[in-house]
């Protein structure tokens, strides 16, 4: 299924499909292979696919545990990153073998896959405009690529990004104005051209960094 601010047939910013049961959970690696290998082209160099789990009622994402890869009766422990995101292995092998993915998570209600399109090293407190406007196009590119040639037809644009933050923060200009104070800071490529942004700091770094669309 998919979430409410996406289109049918292309991938947004939270792809939401079928829902397994919360606690223990038993996924295909293939499925995961398949929908982040077009993240590896060269010229996507900053932008991935997180996997996520989200939790169906409050729509923040699920405490993990722990998780593995588990081929014949090995298992080989998966890392988890910041804000509980799956940093799977891109591994054709492990692809081609069928190989399990056993995640355990805290949460009690029901947790859901989520994918999303996101920055691939959002760990700065500066960004320039130059690098603001590169992320733009890299994640226009890799959205249409997402979409595929009928996708494309129906695909909104991204016009901006939008820094993502475990609770409001403030963004401030290089002249030490405060731009924002929010949890989800978007800024769009009009408010560039429209203040003169010639960069924009946080004091400390966003979760995620993703597209903003129209």
């Amino acid at each position: 299924m998919f979430s409410k601010n996406l289109i049918s047939l292309v991938f947004i910013t939270n792809l939401l499909v079928p829902a397994v049961q919360a606690q223990e959970l038993t996924l295909n690696y293939d499925d995961f292979f398949n929908r982040i290998k077009n993240s590896k082209k060269e010229q996507y160099a900053n932008t991935k696919l997180g996997v996520f789990l989200n939790n169906s009622q409050t729509e923040k994402h699920c405490q993990i545990s722990e998780a593995f890869i588990n081929f014949e009766g090995t298992l080989t422990r998966v890392e988890i990153g910041q804000d509980n995101e799956l940093l799977l292995p891109f591994n054709k092998q492990l692809r081609d073998d069928k190989a399990k993915l056993q995640v355990a998570v805290v949460d009690t209600q029901r947790c859901d896959i989520a994918f999303q399109i996101m920055s691939a090293t959002p760990t700065a407190r500066h960004y320039s405009t130059a690098a603001i406007i590169k992320q733009i196009d890299e994640f226009d590119g890799f959205l249409g690529n997402m979409a595929g040639y009928f996708g494309r037809l129906n695909l909104p644009v991204t016009i901006g990004v939008q820094f993502v933050f475990a609770e409001p923060v403030s963004a401030y200009l290089a002249s030490g104005e405060t731009f924002k104070t929010a949890a989800k800071i978007a800024l769009s490529q009009d408010e560039i051209l429209a203040h003169n942004i010639s960069s924009i700091s946080f004091v400390q770094a966003p979760l995620r960094v993703i597209p903003l669309t129209e």
